[in-house]
């Protein structure tokens, strides 16, 4: 039986971050985008998928940006969802030196026009063993160029105040997990360490991984999808 799973992705990223994992998963599933809508809060995003989104419950997964959005749409409505895959973010606010950098970043393109994200950026989301893949660092600036400065002001200025949703995630019933790459230096190793101590938050950590998980390892992420999705 096909299954579809909606996926919400991260800041500047398109529908080709599946790419890889979809090749992974062949045709049992499908990953079906979910563009980010152009709204300026967390809450008016999550009002805005509410309407795009199917209203029967759905198997749905996000990716760093969009895993929070992911977050917030099922504790809003979890009867809603069959099931949540959380990939590369921890459903909490930013690290106050990643919100300090998207505030910077956002004055400089405010003054100065946006002229898309540096391939040092690039590489510093990468896991060591992925940092010399320049078919991922071409693929993730493509990506980033094709949305552009608008979106790039709109996903920034939304996504900067982002309440923990830890403690209303603990609380609902629908099957959870989180995927995480061993050598994300966007998140909270702190953070990490007590969603581990947690029943209700089941944490996979693959090696030789950074920021950009579907696609430095798309084929353990596809083995975690299939697993996960039809195990429920």
């Amino acid at each position: 039986m096909l299954a579809n799973v909606y996926c919400l992705p991260g800041t500047m990223c398109d529908e080709r971050l599946w790419d890889y994992t979809q090749q992974a998963l062949g045709e049992s599933i499908i990953l079906k985008h979910v563009y980010i809508p152009m709204e300026e809060t967390i809450e008016t995003i999550v009002d805005a998928l509410a309407v795009i989104l199917p209203e029967h419950p759905i198997n749905l997964l996000g990716f760093s940006m969009g895993g929070y959005l992911a977050c917030a749409f099922a504790v809003k409505y979890p009867e809603r969802v069959n099931g949540l895959i959380v990939v590369s973010n921890t459903a909490t606010s930013l690290l106050d030196s990643e919100r300090q950098q998207r505030e910077i970043a956002l004055n400089w393109v405010t003054k100065q026009g946006y002229g898309g994200i540096p391939k040092k950026k690039v590489i510093i989301m990468l896991g060591q063993a992925n940092k010399v893949r320049e078919e991922l660092v071409e693929c993730i600036q493509s990506m980033d160029k094709r949305l552009g400065g608008t979106i790039f002001i709109q996903q920034l200025k939304s996504s900067l105040v982002r309440p923990n949703l830890l403690p209303r995630l603990e609380k609902t019933a629908f099957p959870l997990c989180f995927a995480i790459g061993s050598d994300d230096a966007l998140l909270s190793n702190a953070v990490l360490d007590k969603m581990k101590d947690s029943e209700r938050f089941n944490v996979h950590v693959v090696d030789e991984c950074g920021h950009m998980l579907p696609m430095e390892q798309p084929t353990w992420l596809a083995a975690l999808i299939k697993r996960f999705f039809k195990g429920n």
